[in-house]
């Protein structure tokens, strides 16, 4: 943990995040990808210049640390009202999203909700489309609502994904290899029950709201600097580089030849560098 970092909680929407915050300059907030956690991001926090930005880094609702986010009409922006209620906390009612994964996808949604608060936005390795447009939502967390589907579910799923879940690890990793040690630290993690239906909820909130979304990139003024990897084997680079090409007013996009999806941990530098090339174009 870096000197800088402090690690809190707040509570908003009666729901508990939990938090890192560090260092005392310009505000930039961080979502991560799913599975994911604020330590998406340990490696940029070891060497950023912590006197020029002030990174402020929750685990997203129902992820990690933090609760679930309760949402009883099942609304596919309530994540975004969460966040931006968080800003008004931490960030002064403004900063600059930085999405990992599918944490760009949010920030588009926070950006078209409340473009108030949002100065720009980093997107390491987007992930703002799936291959399969036609996918359909998940039924399971509202079956493991059930006492009894429940309760099989929380003891089968876990069991049942630790496969499929290593070999997404695979890919995000790819073309470099996944290490052991971030295996045996995170596979455990990020196959528990609660982690599982907080991924499957997100997943759902995207399908649910994507059409939206999609149609009103262009409401989206800020500058937006895009940073992907060639290499990507968990989304489609081109398929993503010609949607935020195409749909984004004041797009930058770098894209690097010899990287994969884990950008945050791999090519931590060329993330902070995306980081200062934003706030020099603000």
């Amino acid at each position: 943990m870096s000197t800088l970092e402090q690690t809190t909680a707040v509570e908003i929407k009666e729901t508990r995040i939990s938090l890192s915050e560090a260092g005392k300059g310009e505000s930039v907030f961080f979502l991560h990808g799913n599975p994911g956690s604020r330590k998406d991001f340990s490696v940029l926090l070891d060497s950023f210049a912590g006197d020029k930005y002030r990174f402020t880094l929750p685990d997203r609702p129902g992820h990690m640390s933090s609760e679930e986010l309760i949402n009883d009409t099942n609304d596919p922006w309530l994540d975004s009202e969460l966040f931006a209620e968080l800003i008004d906390s931490k960030c002064n009612g403004k900063t600059v999203l930085v999405g990992y994964s599918l944490g760009s996808f949010i920030a588009c949604k926070i950006a078209l909700r409340h473009p108030e608060k949002v100065r720009g936005i980093v997107m390491l390795a987007p992930f703002v489309m799936p291959q399969d447009l036609n996918e359909k939502p998940s039924s399971l967390p509202n079956m493991a609502r059930g006492a009894i589907i429940g309760t099989v579910l929380g003891i089968v799923l876990p069991l049942l994904s630790q496969t499929k879940m290593q070999q997404h690890l695979e890919r995000v990793f790819a073309p470099g290899t996944l290490d052991e040690d971030y295996l045996e630290t995170w596979l455990p993690r990020f196959t528990r029950f609660e982690t599982l239906m907080a991924m499957i909820t997100d997943k759902n909130a995207m399908l649910q709201s994507i059409k939206e979304v999609h149609e009103r990139l262009p409401e989206i003024k800020c500058p937006v600097h895009v940073l992907i990897g060639d290499g990507d084997k968990v989304c489609s680079p081109d398929q993503q580089v010609t949607l935020l090409s195409e749909k984004l007013p004041d797009v930058k996009i770098s894209r690097l030849a010899d990287a994969g999806h884990a950008l945050n941990i791999t090519h931590a530098g060329d993330c902070l560098k995306a980081i200062d090339d934003l706030f020099a174009r603000l």
